[in-house]
């Protein structure tokens, strides 16, 4: 049952909070597996000091949901105005875990 979280944050995610920005979670793809497709949009608010977005996969249990892995992705690296097509590997313990096709687009 995997679902998706987005987390801006100025790429220093593991020293806490004060470095991570807005959160996103998508909808549970109960069991859609390897699957699922979530096809969901959300708007984040990137303040000047957050370029980093990481995306982490999960899966959802009733007791504690599994990290399937993340990617960090540098929003520098997305032209603005533009729509952007990105497909990024899950990696988790340094092995890939999964892939997850992204449409970005940053707006000034």
């Amino acid at each position: 049952d995997p679902y998706v979280m987005l987390t801006l944050h100025d790429g220093q995610f593991d020293a806490g909070s004060s470095h991570q920005g807005e959160s996103f979670r998508t909808t549970v793809k109960t069991d859609a597996g390897s699957k699922a497709e979530f096809r969901e949009t959300f708007d984040m608010n990137k303040p000047e000091n957050m370029d980093v977005v990481r995306i982490s996969l999960y899966d959802n249990n009733v007791t504690i949901d599994e990290l399937l892995g993340y990617v960090d992705l540098d929003l520098k690296t997305v032209p603005l105005g533009t729509h952007v097509n990105r497909e990024v590997t899950v990696v988790k313990g340094g092995k890939e875990t999964g892939k997850i096709d992204l449409k970005i687009k940053m707006q000034p």
